[in-house]
């Protein structure tokens, strides 16, 4: 396993309880997971793929 900077392990575990308490409410029944509907599907469209070698642009301080 590769070792996680401070903030990405921070972001990891928020991450993790998030998904715990997501479960947790699933469990109770106090969250429904459900599939979209066609008319859903048609208004929220899966974005493109990235061509293979494009990578996200993030800004940088000069």
């Amino acid at each position: 396993m590769t070792k996680l900077s401070p903030q990405q392990q921070r972001q990891a575990d928020a991450r993790a309880k998030k998904l715990e308490e997501m479960e947790a409410q699933i469990e109770s029944g106090s969250l429904t997971v459900r599939q979209m509907t066609p008319e859903e599907r048609a208004k929220y469209p899966k974005p493109e793929p990235r061509p293979e070698g494009e990578k996200k642009r993030r800004g940088r301080r000069s």
